[in-house]
């Protein structure tokens, strides 16, 4: 007779059956080279972001005494903001090239050709023509037309990043296509590699160029707006309590199958909240509501200090040897959230004793963490600083709002009781275990 699966079986096979689809999704080669691409445009991010930070503290932003919190950074604020507004204000230019080389090494095409291809298609995609035009009214309310020669930028910031995906992706595989298909000038093996390799490109060039062209200058028809007006309700109506909660909860729930969740789910989630976040700090510029709760920095301040930290604390005052060993050489990666020494070390993963606290610990907090900026009690982010930037530094520096450092000490302590009966029981186990041996 074959035995009935216990409670924590059927969550694993559950968990395994999630795991197995994304895992392929995640291995596919252009969600790859999308994650790939995103990660390298990171440096740019957080620098922008760290002197955004710089020109909020010299700005009278920051909370409700209408001065500056560092008052010797006012004189320069302006000009500090310049780093941000050529990095984060750039992020649509940055990500097509990075993506476009990122994808041709994936499908062994030349990077540098891919790279120079989809920076310019992304130009000849958002830009028609180089002027401003537009009217100013006088005195007496009459409009006068002006026209003012320049470039357009406002599709390069990150309410272009999704144009620059569809870019990169698709000029690299329209490039790849017409490579194997033989479609090329080919030159004589005599002739270097580099001028070769011109050569060789000037057809899919052209293609791309031209099909680019047609979409946006003849058909006047403009990707970045279509894109906005498309996806912009799906964000507003993602960045909820609900949709965040389930985020979480599903890449821990990858975690305990002993899977790389952030890995799996960054690919789907990075553009999402990276724009965000760009939105927030272009809108803290210009003295406007910030629009978006769901950030990177807020998924931070719930994603491991709930789960990890509180595990850490009853790693060390665990009676199981070998337990608080374990805690004191995983503390300092912890502490900059680098968890897999917790995960695979203890292990946490595949863990039937722990599965359950885990993700219930990881609900409450994203419920908790979200909801606390719900109601107007911390405030929201508008800085991207580096991923390992210690939670109770995050919080703060990246938002200007001290009380951050309020939810994660109430996030450790709801995880800390909420794992305690099940850590008991399972170092009961372990101690049982260990005497029989």
């Amino acid at each position: 007779m074959q035995k009935k699966k216990g409670f924590f079986d059927s969550i694993t096979d559950f968990t395994m059956k999630i795991a197995e689809p994304m895992g392929r999704f995640a291995e596919k080669p252009w969600v790859s080279a999308l994650q790939s691409g995103m990660v390298a445009i990171m440096p740019i991010i957080i620098i922008g972001s760290l002197f955004m930070v710089l020109g909020a503290l010299g700005q009278p932003w920051i909370g409700a005494s209408g001065k500056p919190l560092l008052p010797f950074l006012a004189p320069y604020a302006g000009k500090i903001l310049n780093v941000f507004r050529f990095t984060m204000n750039f992020l649509g230019l940055y990500a097509a090239v990075a993506i476009a080389m990122a994808y041709a090494e994936k499908l062994d095409v030349d990077v540098k050709s891919a790279g120079l291809l989809s920076l310019a298609t992304f130009f000849l995609i958002t830009l028609n023509g180089t002027s401003l035009t537009g009217s100013v009214k006088d005195a007496a309310g009459k409009a006068i037309p002006f026209s003012i020669a320049g470039i357009p930028v406002s599709s390069f910031s990150a309410s272009g990043l999704f144009t620059a995906i569809l870019v990169g992706l698709l000029s690299v595989r329209i490039y790849k296509f017409i490579v194997d298909a033989k479609i090329t000038i080919r030159m004589p093996a005599s002739v270097p590699p580099n001028i070769s390799n011109a050569f060789t490109s000037l057809i899919p060039y052209a293609v791309v160029f031209i099909l680019a062209w047609i979409v946006r200058t003849m058909f006047n028809f403009d990707i970045v707006t279509w894109v906005t007006t498309l996806f912009l309700p799906i964000f507003k109506a993602a960045d909820n309590i609900f949709m965040y909660t389930i985020r979480m909860t599903l890449g821990n729930l990858l975690w305990s199958a002993g899977l790389h969740g952030d890995n799996m789910l960054l690919p789907i989630i990075t553009p999402f909240v990276t724009q965000n976040i760009a939105a927030n700090a272009d809108a803290l510029t210009k003295g406007i509501a910030l629009p978006f709760i769901w950030t990177q920095p807020l998924e931070r301040m719930s994603g491991w200090t709930a789960t990890v930290w509180p595990l850490l604390i009853l790693l060390f005052q665990s009676k199981v040897p070998g337990h608080r060993t374990l805690a004191v050489a995983a503390l300092p990666a912890a502490v900059f959230t680098i968890v897999e020494p917790v995960i695979f070390g203890l292990p946490l993963a595949l863990n039937p004793f722990l599965i359950v606290p885990f993700l219930l610990a990881t609900v409450v907090s994203s419920i908790i963490t979200y909801g606390s900026v719900m109601i107007g009690f911390t405030s929201r982010f508008f800085a991207a600083l580096p991923w390992a930037t210690p939670p109770f530094i995050l919080g703060p520096a990246a938002s200007g709002d001290w009380k951050w450092v309020i939810i994660i000490v109430l996030n450790v302590a709801i995880g800390y009781v909420i794992f305690y009966p099940f850590f008991k029981v399972y170092e009961k186990n372990e101690l049982a275990k260990q005497a029989a041996k």
